[in-house]
């Protein structure tokens, strides 16, 4: 029979004295049902028959709310599978999805060599280490007006197989000069590192073997270069075109080094330039880049040799003598064109370069980039062989420009107004075999110390026909420091002198102050410079100094 307390709490009392609850399990409900019909067949020989109807009853309702359970979790069951089969489904649809969606590596990190598809963002790095210009070393040194040591971000091509990366810059100054007759001011483009855009492209092969192109062009608009003083308008506009200063294709590999065919950097070129001062842009060893158009103004009448074979004819006070671009070089070696060229790898920070010219023309040259302990230490050395080349005769003994009205009509200009453009002589390697370096050391303090020279043998002689020995000295002590959250500041004097460019005897100097500011965060330099030069020549007559202010800004993309 049931206790009072197994009626009141409604529970079915089973014969090992425990309690079935209405609600439960699938296996709770089975155990249930066999211990009510266990107890049934042991009650009812001694319960009335009223008490068997009564517990029949309630077996029935038992069974029923369990048959209604077992069927509502048949029914979870069911629905639960469902749901996991649309889940598989879409996971499966995302997995394809995520296989197909092009890879973002962090900002600044580089995509896997054998990435595909890469997406395009702010700043995702590009192939490693191989299109970042005339040959790098070690420490990713690279000289004024080669592509930023950091490779662009990639844009979009049209396809995945090679990746194109597009950068820049726009590099504009106002010029003040003073010649000693004339002052004026020149807007101008700065040909130190012109403005200029270019376009690389570089898939890989295999994992250690890059194939690619590079086209660089540069668009200058009334050039420093060969901007008069005194011209009377800017060079127009519609004058002005693009024009190839790299178009090349390129393979290379970390193990045998690097192959390039076309137009473009020769190995000697810009060895004579290598300066980590942080001042180049505002002044640096290629004088001409800066104010080669300017003319040194003759300072009281002479006697020059302007007449017929070398005939000595009278110049004025005040005429227009040598362009600046006549008697300063850089000694760039044999500077670009078209060209076969190898790089070897770099080991322990040195690299080797050589080239053969479509002229016959040859070069070589040794880079180093390393860093010892407080310091930083970057330099080169080329060895140039143009002996073949025809060296153009000196125009107008390099005049700018004399007034006519000499005896028997002589004129070097030609015109007796103002120039409209220098008469630049070629001083060129062409011609020669030439000898040029550089080295530029930076100390942890921010000092730095940057040198060039070079030395010219010449097969031609001087418009006399007096043997020439063109050379050049060139030194630069600058500080640089971050004065500022937004950049690096940059201050440095240097001092040119360089002989015999194109006359035996000639003398021509230069003094600079420059000052930079660099503003990191939009890829921003802001240059000042003052500058003196001065010529001496042992024939005709002595030359005013020219005074030159410059101030302008180069921003990258």
């Amino acid at each position: 029979m049931f206790s009072p307390r197994q009626r009141e709490s409604g529970g079915t009392a089973i014969g090992n004295g425990s309690k079935v609850r209405p609600r439960g399990s699938l296996v709770c409900c089975a155990v249930a049902h066999g211990s009510v019909a266990a107890t049934l067949l042991w009650a009812i020989p001694v319960h009335a028959t009223d008490d068997v109807t009564s517990l029949l009853g309630q077996v029935k309702k038992q069974l029923e709310q369990s048959q209604r359970q077992m069927e509502q979790s048949q029914r979870q069951l069911e629905q639960s599978q469902k749901e996991i089969k649309a889940l598989k489904r879409q996971v499966e649809v995302l997995t394809k999805r995520v296989e197909q969606t092009p890879a973002a590596p962090a900002p600044g990190a580089v995509p896997a060599p054998d990435a595909k598809n890469v997406v395009v963002m702010q700043q995702p790095g590009n192939l490693p280490g191989r299109s970042v210009g005339p040959p790098t070393t070690a420490t990713g040194v690279g000289p004024p007006g080669a592509p930023q040591p950091v490779a662009a971000a990639p844009v979009s091509s049209g396809g995945d197989k090679i990746k194109i990366s597009l950068s820049g810059q726009v590099d504009r100054s106002e010029v003040y000069g003073d010649d000693g007759i004339s002052k004026n001011f020149r807007n101008v483009d700065n040909n130190t590192s012109s403005t200029r855009f270019r376009i690389v492209g570089e898939g890989r092969a295999n994992p250690e073997t890059t194939l690619g192109t590079n086209l660089e062009m540069e668009v200058r608009a009334n050039p420093s270069s060969t901007t008069t003083l005194v011209q009377n308008a800017p060079q127009a506009a519609a004058n002005v075109f693009p024009t190839i200063r790299q178009a090349e294709v390129f393979a290379a590999g970390r193990d045998w080094g690097g192959l390039r065919l076309g137009f473009g950097s020769t190995a000697s070129y810009l060895t004579s330039e290598f300066d980590l001062s942080g001042t180049f842009i505002a002044q640096y060893v290629v004088i001409s880049d800066e104010d080669g158009g300017f003319a040194f103004r003759q300072k009281g009448a002479a006697l020059v040799p302007g007449g017929p074979g070398g005939r000595l004819v009278l110049s004025p006070n005040g005429a227009f003598g040598p362009a600046v671009g006549s008697v300063f070089n850089s000694f760039n070696g044999l500077v670009r064109n078209d060209r076969v060229r190898y790089d070897s790898p770099v080991w322990e920070g040195l690299q080797f370069s050589t080239s053969y010219v479509d002229d016959g023309s040859w070069d070589a040259a040794l880079r180093l980039g390393r860093a010892i302990g407080p310091f930083r230490v970057i330099a080169a050395a080329a060895y140039a062989n143009a002996d073949h080349r025809n060296h153009t005769p000196v125009a107008d003994l390099g005049y700018a420009g004399v007034p006519a009205g000499f005896p028997d009509g002589a004129s070097l200009g030609g015109v007796n107004a103002n120039p409209s453009a220098p008469n630049i002589a070629d001083n060129t390697a062409d011609g020669s075999q030439q000898f040029d370096g550089s080295f530029s050391v930076l100390h942890d303090s921010g000092v730095s110390l940057t040198m060039a020279g070079g030395i010219r043998n010449p097969r031609y002689r001087d418009p006399l026909g007096k043997p020439l020995s063109p050379n050049l000295l060139y030194a630069k002590l600058a500080y640089q420091h971050n004065f500022f959250d937004f950049g690096v500041t940059a201050f440095g004097v240097d001092f040119e002198n360089q002989d015999d460019v194109i006359f035996n005897g000639d003398v021509a100097r230069s003094w600079s102050l420059g000052f930079v500011q660099n503003i990191d965060a939009t890829a921003t330099e802001l240059f000042f410079a003052l500058e003196w030069e001065t010529l001496k020549r042992s024939l005709g007559g002595e030359f005013f100094p020219l005074f030159e202010a410059r101030a302008g800004a180069r921003i990258r993309f």
